[in-house]
């Protein structure tokens, strides 16, 4: 199945065609490894720890940044 195709740049570069960025979720940043099978290059993506990814996934927190320093504060006092 050929989902999109692309070019090799002078410099080696290849751009991933966006339906395949979309549907795996690739953004910029994001690792990915390349395997070698006979005549044919397997790319994946890796697992990610991106401090953006990691705070848009977090929870809000049940007190405010604010009272949660002074909380701090407080205990060392």
């Amino acid at each position: 199945m050929i989902v999109g195709t692309s070019i090799i740049s002078e410099k080696g570069q290849i751009t991933i065609p966006k339906e395949i960025r979309d549907k795996l979720g690739i953004v910029q940043g994001d690792r990915l490894v390349f395997d070698l099978k006979g005549n044919e290059i397997i790319i994946k993506k890796t697992g990610t720890n991106k401090v953006s990814k990691i705070l848009k996934e977090q929870k809000s927190w049940k007190i405010s940044s604010v009272e949660f320093q002074r909380k701090l504060r407080d205990e060392w006092e």
